[in-house]
């Protein structure tokens, strides 16, 4: 009788367990916010959940515990924080995260939400003498491994206050590397004699203007600052990273030394009548991020101007010219330290012109087109408007590679075929070598695919697993690759997938993988799930997580 009545109350149990929520709308989600160091709860934390744009926020208790009621089934974003804490999704790699999915059979009652303490990085910027400097620029890199590479980005920036201190708060854990800007407030940049017209400081600072043939001032203080990286370098190769844990304060200080300016002749420049000429300055760090400099240029003589008060090293150098409302610009990549450059030696720019044609050979009406340099990251872009037969012109566009993007509404389209004459072709990248007029016949294609699936772990849905789809042919890595993270019931979704082949990839803990790198890649492709996309179309699949290997490296978070 005891093991009949088990019995029946066990399937009872069962029948209740398994059945619909009455209503549609009673579900749960619940758990408990701990702290990802010490996974003590962490009360009074504020967890927010949404769907649709709709928000709901509570306050966990005294105990980190938190509960949503009534819920209906479908995907919800899950997040927390609190003082002292990040603000983070649940299970959050970069841009991606863990969404709940509530329904039948989903288990989302038992959620342990690892909060992360906000690590600082705080210190102080000194000159040689110990004098602390006010208002310096303070820059904040990382890197973004959601791009598939370990290259430095900038994450934040800061200035100086007037006790020369600076402080980033709100970081999670990884390795982070500071480069710092600015100007001895005792320097005098100066050009040579001039021809009595004016001379500017600006771009990096304040712009003012000083006239006459030349301002007095002592040599002595012609002085800059070069950048500097932490801890106290004008090397970036020789930077230091600074390697942060979940909570973790680390204090960096930097000195900067005042060394001698440099100055850079441009001879043979072109200033005809009502023409009017400016020059910038700046230097690339890390290849991802510019400092404007404070520079000082002038006339000296006929068609020569100086530009004074540089840092000695590699910088670029900005050309304006305006004449009768129409700006002209060029970048040259120089170090400092040559002296002179000669403008007519400059390589020739291009004309570049062309036609659009949509799907069926007709000519696109309307959008734009623009050119993005791959080669240089100091390169001017430029954009220009499609005409109404779909040609397009660029003028003065410099030496270099360029890739071809496109806008036409309605959106859907993109780059399918690219001829060109007087450049190379890759992809959709062209290489400019001379300045002989190039003609381009870009064809466009329409329509994007979708994959979506379910990512498996020994049989069972898997959550939180980097999900990666990458181009067969191993090019376009960065621009045609898609990434997701599996939820809590393993799916998945990936779109605005260009029609091609493919190879998809599911690796549990990848996050810090190197993917863009074709090197670090190939152990992971043989088994990945080959496949192909057309124009719009959906593929639903079920793919195996792979583990990751040689994880010795990974990131902290």
């Amino acid at each position: 009788m005891r093991a009949l009545l088990f019995t029946l109350t066990l399937l009872s149990a069962l029948a209740q367990a398994n059945s619909e929520p009455p209503g549609g709308a009673a579900y749960r989600i619940s758990g408990v916010v701990v702290d990802a160091v010490t996974n003590v709860p962490v009360a009074h934390a504020q967890v927010l959940i949404s769907r649709d744009s709709e928000q709901t926020a509570i306050v966990a208790g005294d105990d980190g515990r938190f509960v949503f009621e009534g819920l209906a089934a479908g995907k919800y974003s899950l997040s927390a924080t609190r003082t002292g804490y990040l603000h983070e999704a649940y299970n959050q790699h970069g841009g991606f995260s863990v969404a709940i999915v509530t329904g039948k059979g989903q288990d989302t009652e038992h959620l342990a939400f690892r909060l992360h303490p906000q690590a600082v990085i705080c210190g102080r910027v000194t000159d040689e003498h110990g004098e602390v400097v006010r208002s310096a620029q303070v820059v904040l890199f990382a890197s973004d491994l959601m791009r598939g590479s370990h290259a430095k980005f900038m994450q934040a920036e800061t200035q100086t206050n007037d006790l020369g201190e600076y402080r980033f708060a709100h970081l999670a854990p990884d390795k982070y590397y500071l480069a710092v800007q600015a100007r001895p407030w005792y320097a005098q940049p100066q050009v040579s004699a001039q021809m009595g017209h004016h001379r500017s400081v600006g771009n990096g600072g304040p712009a003012f203007f000083a006239s006459g043939p030349g301002v007095a001032s002592d040599p002595i203080l012609d002085v800059v600052y070069p950048i500097t990286f932490y801890p106290g370098v004008t090397d970036e190769g020789s930077s230091a990273g600074l390697v942060l844990s979940a909570g973790e304060k680390q204090e960096a200080n930097i000195t900067l030394r005042a060394v001698p300016a440099t100055r850079l002749r441009l001879t043979a420049v072109n200033n005809e009548a009502g023409t009017s000429f400016g020059v910038d300055a700046g230097q690339r760090v890390f290849g991802t991020f510019t400092f404007g400099l404070n520079n000082v240029f002038g006339q000296v003589a006929p068609g020569e101007y100086e530009v004074a008060g540089l840092p000695p090293g590699e910088l670029t150098l900005v050309l304006v010219a305006s004449k009768a409302s129409e700006w002209t610009s060029r970048s040259i990549e120089v170090d400092s330290r040559v002296g002179t450059i000669d403008a007519a030696e400059l390589p020739a720019t291009a004309k570049v012109s062309g036609r659009i044609f949509l799907p069926g050979a007709s000519a696109a009406r309307g959008g734009s087109v623009s050119l993005m340099s791959t080669s240089a990251a100091t390169l001017p872009g430029a954009t220009t408007p499609l005409q109404a037969d779909g040609t397009f012109n660029f003028s003065g566009i410099q030496p270099g590679t360029y890739r071809i993007q496109v806008s036409v509404p309605p959106e859907g389209y993109y780059v399918q075929k690219l001829i060109a004459k007087e450049a190379k072709t890759s992809g959709r990248e062209i290489t400019i070598t001379g300045g002989n007029d190039v003609d381009l016949t870009v064809t466009l294609g329409q329509g994007q695919g979708q994959l979506s699936g379910v990512v498996q772990l020994d049989g069972k849905p898997a959550p939180g697993v980097m999900v990666l789809l990458v181009p067969k042919s191993g090019q376009e890595m960065e621009e045609d690759s898609r990434m997701d993270e599996s939820d809590s019931d393993g799916t998945f979704s990936l779109g605005g997938i260009l029609p091609g082949d493919y190879v998809l990839l599911a690796l549990k803990d990848g996050w810090d993988l190197e993917w863009s790198n074709s090197e670090v890649l190939r152990p992971y492709l043989s088994a990945g799930q080959k496949m192909s996309i057309a124009a719009n179309q959906s593929v639903k699949v079920t793919v195996s997580a792979q583990e990751r290997r040689g994880c010795c490296e990974q990131k902290l978070r």
